[in-house]
């Protein structure tokens, strides 16, 4: 059996059609072509349009390409084909350092994120967003560019939560390059690297990984 696209390029914007298709491309992404009104088909999960064309889509998960930030664009199109539509899933990434990133997501999209500059602090707000959210599945993904205040923030979070939440030790090759790729403000940069860390899957935290550590 053929297997069908996972996700549908709805647009009649030449140029939007040409950037998204390249993108999915270079994902190695199969997609199938549509008008903006056009029937989906049922095993579609994701469909990438304009905002100028999205009214005219009869379907709840559409991505538009002014909504894809440059390097986080792949990063955010795989995260809404993998997961379920409509899971009620939170997601926070945090990239530890001098400075500290928080970036927050729900369903996809990001509703909060800042920088501080203590482990202490991080886990703070990290666990005040934990609490303020009512999803059914909640996931905290820490970089490892700076193991031990990786490890500080996941101790308190799991001193607080324990199995409430899945935490996750996420590999940042990439990440710093990637996050250097617009203007050159600090903050900037480690905000972009919490957003990168939160849309890639990491390790689940364990006593055998802490080991692996040298903790």
């Amino acid at each position: 059996m053929k297997k069908v696209p996972e996700v549908a390029v709805a647009t009649l914007d030449g140029r939007a059609y040409f950037f998204i298709s390249s993108l999915l491309k270079s994902m190695g992404i199969r997609f199938r072509s549509l008008t903006p009104n056009e029937q989906i088909d049922e095993h579609v999960k994701l469909v990438l349009s304009t905002r100028k064309e999205r009214p005219l889509i009869p379907f709840d998960r559409v991505l538009c390409v002014e909504d894809l930030d440059s390097e986080l664009a792949a990063a955010k199109i795989l995260y809404m084909v993998k997961e379920p539509a409509g899971e009620s899933l939170y997601i926070v990434g945090i990239d530890p350092g001098v400075r500290i990133g928080i970036s927050a997501f729900y369903l996809g999209d990001e509703v909060y994120s800042c920088v501080v500059y203590s482990a202490a602090k991080a886990a703070n707000i990290v666990s005040k967003l934990l609490r303020s959210t009512q999803a059914k599945k909640k996931i905290v993904r820490i970089g490892d560019g700076n193991i031990e205040v990786a490890l500080k923030i996941a101790e308190a979070l799991v001193e607080e939560f324990g199995k409430q939440i899945r935490i996750e030790i996420v590999n940042e090759a990439g990440t710093t390059a990637l996050a250097k790729s617009k203007p050159n403000k600090r903050c900037v940069k480690d905000l972009r690297a919490a957003r990168l860390i939160a849309l890639r899957q990491g390790r689940e935290l364990t006593s055998h990984l802490i080991r692996s550590y040298g903790k």
